[in-house]
């Protein structure tokens, strides 16, 4: 066994060394599986297949959408933020490894894998001689590593015991996978032990990591993904933080947008309630309602009134237990809780939308139904569903929580539907996910029309964003979104980008991203209300779009203007940092007291890469002539302090003189003491004074609707030529592909 890829798992203080191995490993099979683990640390394309039946695949058990695949795929984003990887479910619900090796060509060896993860047995104890079992998995595992694949054998998960499926039988079966490895020097992840050691030691947590007798739901196949990934990596990785889809609403949403009759079935009094509210939204809604009554009615009695829903192809679901819904042990609750669940979704997929509703939500309970409440909540989140819940601190009405978790739900389908508000709001737009918090992530967008409204944006109205400071949120920092829009006639837009608010920028531990993923968050929600506004066929003026930003927002003004070079006609950065320059980075002293938490050490997950710097240097040479030849050629206004020692002034006159070098239309305004007015500027340190007036002070000519120096840009933007912007770096290039019609980033590893 190899302790170079064993970590302890904290949660039950277990020592793994049991549980995953590499059993009598040789050097040379010890490579297979650190050579994936180094391309996963180096950012290679990493394919992984994952092999086996339907704890694999992606059914009810886990929601629908996602399964211990995809977990496993954010797990080892997380355990290496530069990875590359591209996870690939062969699961098949029902196979046994006789049917695994009959579709092994096509579902595995065809895909051509740098790692194969197999998990089967649980399907072979019924119905696949232990002998011949062993002998497939032999087989499985030989051709993959024939095939110059790596592979990490798995053991079933125990089970409630059960006639079919025995924990005794399991366990032989289990036993054989381990004597396969051990024969083939292979790695394996012993979950069968490792279930085991749960329930004996936290028979609870073990129940609540099962969805049904025995397949897991998400906790357990998070739980799966952890274990696998510190067998890969070495690495220990919590997915506790990961959040479910966005899309919680999203079906019904589409229909009543589209007027079609939604069919509804909700426990009470939610089958009155939630019509009722989403008909604030859509007032021409038409619902028919089936009710699931809950009356006197036991746990198990609710599930077994869920298992006609499948039958009457729904639309929404709305499973909303009472707190004081009875069950004869805990353990009967758990199950039961999960029928009810479970019954909600389809077999497999989500076509309709299913919203549980915590017990939690009705306020004051007793206190036995507190402790279910708790239970209820694990079970819920164990379906990786978006649900409405109520935290002790909130002292809402309950009609007015679930009024606002579907306002919420709302701004994230009209921000992926387009659909503009008819007055100021704000959306949540989907972003590009974070290596170092994988998985879905939306970003706020304020939106600010003039007049404050929809109606009132013309053929001459611009857009313009205006991003506020590191360390602040919504408009902090920056220029006042209600100021541009009546004095320049614009729609405006704030965004909540990467690391908004204090906590996330400065208190976390992740490192401040410095304006890449950033400036691609504000680019999106541009995006969103260019497109809102044609798909609304409100005209406005495509050649004004304008960005703004104070500081950290200046930063990611100067990167929007890079990463969407063709975009832009006028942009303004107030004292932004031009680069992360290594005393940020590093917190190196001597330079800016700015600390970004970024790592010299290449082992680190905040490893800053020599590639990830040279993208974030504004004034970078060899990027200034690549965004000439793409054809920038808009204005780039640059106020800096010139005592600024947070984004140090010879930053921002390195890059100014670059940008002159390349032939950039670049206007620097250095703002030394003769500039101080005490109106306009009232400091030549990094806040520089009002920032709003700023903006006009040193731009309102050019951002003016009409006059001499008014600017407009003419020709397509990024969006609309859906081309590749692509900068070329130390070890490879980025790209930002505006193919799909937003920007999408990528970093490509060039190849020796």
């Amino acid at each position: 066994m190899k302790e170079s890829l064993v970590q302890s798992v904290s949660a039950h203080a277990f020592v793994l060394l049991a549980l995953i191995g590499m059993a009598g490993a040789s050097a040379a099979d010890e490579a297979s599986v650190s050579d994936v683990a180094k391309q996963l640390a180096a950012g290679q394309k990493t394919r992984i297949v994952c092999f086996g039946d339907s704890i694999t695949g992606v059914y009810y058990h886990t929601g629908g959408e996602r399964a211990w695949c995809d977990m496993l795929g954010f797990a080892l984003q997380k355990a290496n933020p530069r990875a590359n990887i591209e996870m690939i479910n062969a699961g098949i619900s029902g196979h046994t490894t006789v049917n695994g090796l009959a579709r092994f060509e096509k579902d595995v060896l065809a895909k051509k894998p740098h790692l194969v993860v197999v998990m089967f047995g649980m399907n072979d104890v019924t119905r696949v001689p232990l002998d011949d079992f062993r002998k497939n998995m032999r087989t499985i595992a030989r051709r993959c590593l024939d095939d110059g694949s790596a592979v990490v054998l798995c053991t079933p998960n125990s089970v409630y015991e059960n006639t079919a499926r025995p924990n005794q039988r399991l366990a032989e079966f289990s036993q054989a996978v381990r004597e396969v490895a051990d024969e083939l020097n292979l790695p394996l992840v012993d979950f069968f032990k490792d279930w085991q050691q749960v329930r004996q030691e936290d028979a609870e947590k073990w129940m609540l990591m099962m969805s049904d007798t025995i397949h897991p739901n998400m906790n357990g196949h998070k739980r799966f993904a952890q274990l696998i990934a510190q067998s890969i990596s070495g690495k220990e990785v919590s997915l506790d933080d990961l959040r479910p889809p966005f899309e919680a609403l999203h079906h019904t949403f589409d229909r009543l947008r589209d007027q079609k009759l939604t069919k509804l079935v909700a426990m009470p009094p939610y089958d009155e309630l939630l019509p009722k509210l989403l008909r604030e939204h859509f007032p021409d809604a038409k619902f028919e309602t089936v009710r699931w009554p809950t009356a006197d009615k036991s746990v198990d009695e609710l599930a077994e009134w869920a298992k006609q829903i499948r039958g009457m192809k729904p639309n929404l679901v709305i499973p909303a237990v009472p707190g004081d819904a009875s069950a004869e042990t805990k353990e009967a609750f758990v199950q039961h809780y999960e029928w009810v669940l479970n019954w909600s979704f389809q077999f497999a997929g989500r076509p309709w939308d299913v919203v549980p509703i915590s017990p939690s939500l009705v306020g004051d309970l007793p206190e036995e139904a507190k402790d279910r409440a708790k239970l209820a909540r694990q079970i819920i989140i164990g379906k990786d569903v978006r649900f409405i819940d109520r935290s002790p601190e909130d002292k809402r009405a309950p009609q007015a929580v679930v009024a606002a978790w579907i306002a919420d739900q709302k701004r994230t389908w009209q921000a992926a539907k387009n659909e503009l508000s008819p007055s100021n709001d704000h959306v949540h737009v989907r972003a590009q996910s974070w290596p170092h918090q994988p998985g879905p992530r939306t970003v706020k967008a304020s939106i600010y029309y003039p007049g404050g409204k929809l109606a009132n944006v013309n053929e001459k109205t611009g857009v313009m964003l205006t991003l506020h400071n590191w360390g602040g949120q919504d408009c902090a920092g920056t220029a006042s979104p209600s100021a541009l829009t009546d004095r320049l006639n614009v729609v405006a837009i704030c965004v909540n980008y990467l690391q908004s608010g204090r906590k996330a920028s400065i208190d976390d531990p992740q490192p401040y991203d410095v304006g890449y993923l950033q400036s691609l968050d504000a680019l999106r929600a541009l995006a969103f209300v260019q497109n809102g506004l044609k798909k609304a066929k409100v005209p406005f003026d495509r050649g004004r779009v304008f960005c703004t930003g104070g500081s950290g927002g200046g930063n990611v003004t100067l990167m929007a203007n890079k990463l969407a070079p063709r975009t832009f006609a006028c942009v303004i950065d107030m004292c932004g940092m031009k680069k992360l320059s290594d005393d940020i980075a590093f917190n190196d002293p001597g330079g800016s007291g700015l600390n970004a938490r970024w790592s010299r050490d290449p082992t680190s997950v905040n490893y800053l890469s020599a590639d990830q710097q040279e993208l974030r240097f504004v004034g970078n040479p060899q990027h200034l002539l690549a965004m000439k030849h793409l054809g920038a050629a808009n204005k780039i206004i640059v106020v800096h302090g010139v005592d600024d020692a947070t984004c140090p002034f010879a930053d921002a006159r390195e890059m100014v003189s670059n940008m002159q070098a390349a032939e950039f239309n670049v206007e620097p305004h250095f703002i030394g003491k003769e500039d101080i007015d005490g109106k306009v500027f009232s400091s030549t340190g990094h806040s520089l004074g009002n920032r709003t007036e700023i903006v006009f002070r040193v731009a309102g000519k050019y951002l003016a609707l009409d006059g001499p120096d008014s600017l407009r840009r003419k020709g397509p933007t990024d969006f609309e030529l859906r081309e590749d912007v692509v900068y070329e770096t130390t070890s490879g290039k980025y790209v930002i592909s505006y193919k799909s019609g937003i920007p999408v980033s990528r970093f490509e590893l060039r190849t020796k």
